[in-house]
């Protein structure tokens, strides 16, 4: 009689159906027709409480029904699948498994799972044959020297059709209660409690040559890392480790083992055992290597507000719900969120940006065209290249351009008396670059634009606009940031003598010219990462 059957899924999305049979000598036949695979236990029935319809496919995998039925004295299970799949049926003892996946992805890409198999396939079928035989079989089949302990004894009876022979042979040690230990080209097997035993003795037996062996010492000088920065992982990965001799975790250091720098030179120095400077060294080498450089370059530009719609650049953003901080000296400081709308890059003729607020965007036009551009600009007089900086940074390290001035202000104490102080007016350009697999450059700016305000008893007033972001750009490709706006007003009134006084005639003779001339401040922020060999010649 079959005793039990059961449905399960297995680690990489198989459907497994499990038969318990009576005996390890039930004869079973196993057949696959189209869609469906049939299981008939010859000369055996199912049990009345198991002859039933299973429902499987909320387990996601190629099975959907299992049918469990008798057909005179044989019993009949049939296994539904649905799409393509692949199937191999294994009997080791009374336990007779049919498992069905999806066929194998070539995909190299892909990784692989840690129980997948991929030794040659192959069949067996032996009833009451020795462990020990068929794991000779395996040896001579596979080219692979298998080493069983004396203990490993006794017989198995097994079937296997197609299947993989690394999977045989944990099918066989499964059954058995084996365990394998690979080095190399030699398996050694053995019961898990004797493995158990002997990884236990190979510990402390590497514990005592730790004990034993004798300390050297090595210098280490480096290249690119900070000595003392290498010195913190090392010694910190000993503190987390506990140290080699209670086995906690895996340490850099043994028990025995300390370090030590040399910042003049950047050289580190280990004193501990040959096996465990060989694990420092090897962490060295994969830190210790040269950071990729980032060359920002930043053109601040004071230009007509016509010039910037001339360069198409529009203004795509618009700020929600500003608010008002009162800064140091009654300076008026912008806060809140900007809404983002992007739309640059086209015609952007009509853009019109909110004054006293930054906006920003990316620039599609060449560097070349930029340069060209900003010098026709200066040529006809719509504006003027205050300056522009370049500063070259590591990777992931930050940078910063300042501009600026210091006002005075004065203050008074009785102890003192009066006292004049500075203030800084700035504009301050910070960048932390950060380069992302791709080979684009993810950009963390701060702008800061102080202003000069009107002037108090104490001094001028400073205007205060900040901006914080980051933006993902291209190598190569230009951030451009405005949106802060300058107005020069103007009433000039002239007249001619006398005539100019007399009523309504005088009109003609007078002229009053109002001039309103606005300009706007833009950055140009240009990130390029730089190869190797520039960032030596640097």
């Amino acid at each position: 009689f079959v005793q039990q059957s059961r449905f399960q899924r297995g680690n990489d999305g198989e459907g497994q159906v499990v038969v318990d049979l009576l005996g390890k000598d039930t004869s079973v036949d196993v057949q696959q027709n189209g869609s469906k695979i049939i299981v008939r236990t010859i000369g055996n029935k199912i049990p009345s409480h198991l002859a039933r319809r299973l429902n499987v496919n909320d387990f996601a995998t190629p099975v959907s029904t299992i049918d469990s039925h008798n057909d005179g004295a044989n019993g009949v299970i049939t296994i539904q699948a649905t799409g393509g799949y692949e199937y191999m049926a294994y009997q080791a003892e009374n336990k007779l498994t049919i498992s069905l996946k999806r066929p194998t992805e070539k995909n190299t890409l892909k990784p692989r799972s840690s129980n997948s198999y991929t030794g040659q396939k192959l069949s067996l079928d032996f009833q009451d044959i020795e462990v020990r035989r068929v794991l000779q079989l395996l040896a001579d089949f596979t080219n692979v020297n298998m080493v069983a302990a004396d203990s490993v004894g006794g017989s198995i009876s097994l079937r296997l059709k197609d299947v993989p022979w690394d999977q045989a042979l944990d099918i066989i040690l499964k059954a058995k209660n084996l365990e394998k230990r690979r080095s190399g080209n030699v398996i050694w097997i053995a019961p898990m409690a004797e493995l158990t035993k002997a990884d236990e003795d190979e510990a402390k037996m590497l514990e005592q040559q730790i004990k034993l062996a004798p300390i050297q010492t090595e210098y280490i000088q480096l290249s690119y890392a900070k000595v003392e920065d290498i010195s913190a992982l090392i010694t910190s990965n000993k503190a987390a480790g506990g140290g080699a001799s209670e086995g906690k975790n895996e340490s850099l250091l043994s028990s025995r083992g300390s370090i030590s720098v040399d910042k003049r030179t950047n050289t580190l120095i280990v004193n501990d055992t040959d096996q465990f400077i060989q694990k420092v060294k090897k962490m060295i080498d994969l830190l210790d290597v040269a950071v990729k450089q980032v060359m920002v370059e930043a053109r601040i530009v004071t230009a007509d507000t016509s010039f910037s719609r001339e360069l198409g650049i529009k203004w795509g953003l618009e700020r929600g719900n500003p608010s008002l901080a009162q800064g140091p000296n009654g300076s008026t400081v912008w806060g809140g969120d900007f809404s983002p709308k992007f739309d640059l890059g086209v015609d952007l003729s009509d853009g019109i940006a909110t004054a006293g607020t930054f906006n920003f965007g990316l620039l599609k036009i060449s560097d070349y065209m930029l340069n060209l551009e900003l010098m026709a600009m200066q040529s006809d007089g719509h504006g003027e290249v205050l300056s522009a900086p370049k500063v070259l940074t590591g990777d992931k390290q930050k940078a910063y351009i300042l501009r600026g001035d210091q006002l005075p202000y004065q203050t008074w104490s009785a102890d003192t008396g009066v006292t004049t102080n500075f203030v800084d007016a700035n504009l301050k350009l910070e960048v932390t670059p950060s380069i992302t697999p791709d080979g684009k450059v993810q950009m963390s700016l701060k702008i800061e634009k102080d202003t000069v305000g009107e002037l108090t008893t104490a001094g001028y007033a400073i205007k205060t606009n900040e901006l914080e972001t980051n933006v993902l750009v291209d190598d190569g490709e230009t951030v451009v940031l405005g949106g802060i706006f300058d107005d020069a007003k103007s009433n000039t009134y002239k007249k001619v003598p006398f005539l100019g006084d007399i009523p309504v005639v005088g009109n003609l003779f007078k002229n009053n010219v109002k001039s309103n001339l606005q300009s706007e401040l833009l950055i140009f922020v240009t990130p390029r990462i730089v190869n190797d060999s520039v960032s030596r010649n640097h």
